[in-house]
């Protein structure tokens, strides 16, 4: 009896991470070639998953879909595509922060929708822009060895006007952490496209900042990882030597 019950958990185990595996292989895919299709399917999979276990490590990992599927959408800027998932994606958000799962990296994708909610209406700067701030603030010192939090926050002083609080140099430290952090950690390069997004970002900052020459070996080095980057091989580094 022993025997069956080791040999159903292994199973289960396998299944779990196999499924784990094939999630990240999709969003990478999705990340690379912006498909928001692939977007919505992997959104679809992971809430079917949520459904079934009501596990909050399963809320998470549709919580980390729905981050890429809203971020997708500002490509073209498909708002009826954002409008349609960006209330549950903050509902999740909260009940992870609410239930402490996974805190800082939930705040940060709460501020992350804030931003796009700000981005598709400015007028809801005035009411958004306070919470952003303090949300990332919170999500820094609840773990400052976040890759992801430090990309988020990031990406706030990168787009937000310098009137508003933005400021070029810090963005560029602060995705210069968060690449350093993604590195320090193997586990987290394979296939991740916010590793991707990170090296994007930090060049995008370098740019800003005057440093072309950075920006460049910043874009080759994220097209040596995956060189089907299609953002920044057809778009930012094209732009960049232009």
């Amino acid at each position: 009896m022993k025997t069956l019950k080791s040999t159903i958990v292994i199973l289960f185990f396998s299944v779990t991470l196999f499924s784990q595996t094939e999630g990240d292989k999709m969003a990478y895919r999705a990340y690379l070639t912006n498909n928001k299709a692939l977007w919505e399917q992997l959104v679809a999979q992971e809430r079917q998953q949520y459904k079934k276990t009501k596990n909050k490590e399963n809320l998470y990992r549709l919580l980390l879909a729905q981050h890429g599927l809203l971020g997708a959408t500002m490509a073209d800027k498909d708002e009826k595509l954002f409008n349609d998932h960006y209330k549950t994606a903050k509902n999740n958000s909260k009940e992870l922060i609410d239930a402490n799962h996974n805190t800082a990296n939930a705040m940060a994708i709460l501020t992350a929708i804030y931003g796009w909610e700000m981005a598709y209406s400015p007028y809801k700067g005035m009411f958004l822009g306070g919470k952003s701030s303090s949300t990332i603030a919170e999500a820094l010192e609840l773990d400052a060895s976040s890759p992801l939090v430090w990309q988020v926050y990031g990406t706030s002083k990168l787009f937000t006007p310098e009137t508003w609080g933005g400021d070029t140099k810090i963005a560029q430290e602060s995705f210069e952490k968060s690449v350093s952090l993604y590195e320090s950690n193997k586990d987290q390069l394979r296939e991740n496209w916010r590793y991707l997004d990170a090296l994007a970002l930090l060049g995008q900052a370098y740019e800003v900042n005057g440093n072309k020459e950075m920006a460049q070996k910043t874009y080759e080095k994220a097209l040596k990882i995956a060189p089907d980057f299609g953002w920044v091989k057809y778009a930012l580094l094209p732009a960049l030597t232009d």
